[in-house]
């Protein structure tokens, strides 16, 4: 779609400046050949419509344009667009919406879009204060003492519910004020640091509260179920709920993976460069981080 000419001077600038931006942020080489790509289509498309503009752009455009790729038919394969390329296209849009905001341009509204893969609720992003009300939800008791090293876990260290669970005693280094994760997401290694009051709850939990959990056979798992075994993923995310439930949040459901995208949006918009909040997350690019970052 290289070949489509666009006229309107705007749109052209609007191109050139998101490739630039783009690549500013690190993104993979080939993110910045497929994004513009795939804005040079959508702008073309509003200029066939006669929105020589953004400010001419609303959500019934863009609902107008999936709807015309839903129809269109692949140059190469000759078959109807697939899915996975739909999917592929909302979250070029949604880049190209966050350039807009960087530059202070009003952004069109992006609809949801009716297709399978498409219509998930997205991961609900807590608010700082939020996230203060699940922490004070907690228990003085050992289990009180277990849910705040569970929010530590995965809020001050933006864990995997995976990675939680997986979490033995000897990954958590005091004196060295890290948390070694060992596996994950291509089970690769990172030490992520204990900052703030995520280093005092963890030791809390594991010098007064872990013995109430342990069994007749020594586990090393780091949280414990009541009979002493590692707590399941289950039990992570129903114990999480129940806080939530405590703390009275309203807006939608609350999950680890909340905790996760909530840390991450929270230190990017604390200052935290895009490339850093990506190593902290253990990712391998920062295509996956930008769907963290909720800005």
């Amino acid at each position: 779609m290289d070949s489509l000419e666009i006229t309107i001077t705007s749109y052209q600038e609007h191109l050139q400046g998101f490739e630039a931006w783009l690549r500013s942020l690190g993104y993979a080489s080939s993110t910045c050949d497929k994004y513009p790509r795939q804005l040079r289509e959508f702008l073309y498309f509003l200029e066939q419509q006669g929105r020589f503009g953004l400010a001419e752009v609303g959500a019934s455009d863009v609902s107008a344009y999936f709807d015309y790729l839903s129809g269109r038919r692949s140059v190469k394969t000759g078959e109807l667009l697939s899915h996975s390329h739909l999917r592929s296209v909302r979250k070029t849009l949604r880049g190209f919406q966050r350039y807009l905001r960087s530059l202070g341009v009003p952004v069109f509204s992006l609809p949801g879009v009716s297709l399978p893969g498409l219509s998930a609720a997205p991961i609900r992003v807590l608010s700082r204060v939020e996230v203060g009300l699940l922490y004070d939800g907690c228990g003085f008791d050992h289990w009180g003492l277990r849910d705040q090293a569970l929010l530590s876990l995965g809020y001050g260290c933006g864990l995997r519910r995976s990675e939680i669970h997986l979490l033995d005693v000897g990954d958590v280094h005091f004196k060295k004020g890290w948390v070694q994760v060992l596996s994950g997401k291509g089970r690769k290694e990172r030490f992520v640091p204990m900052v703030g009051r995520v280093k005092d709850d963890l030791y809390a939990y594991l010098t007064e509260g872990r013995r109430f959990f342990s069994g007749r056979s020594p586990s090393p798992a780091f949280l414990l179920s009541q009979r002493g075994h590692r707590l399941g993923p289950k039990s992570l995310s129903e114990r999480l709920e129940k806080l939530a439930t405590k703390a009275e949040l309203s807006g939608g459901s609350v999950g680890l993976h909340s905790l996760r995208h909530s840390i991450a949006t929270h230190l990017h918009n604390g200052g935290m460069s895009l490339s850093k909040v990506s190593l902290f997350l253990g990712h391998s690019s920062l295509d996956s981080t930008q769907l963290y970052t909720h800005l």
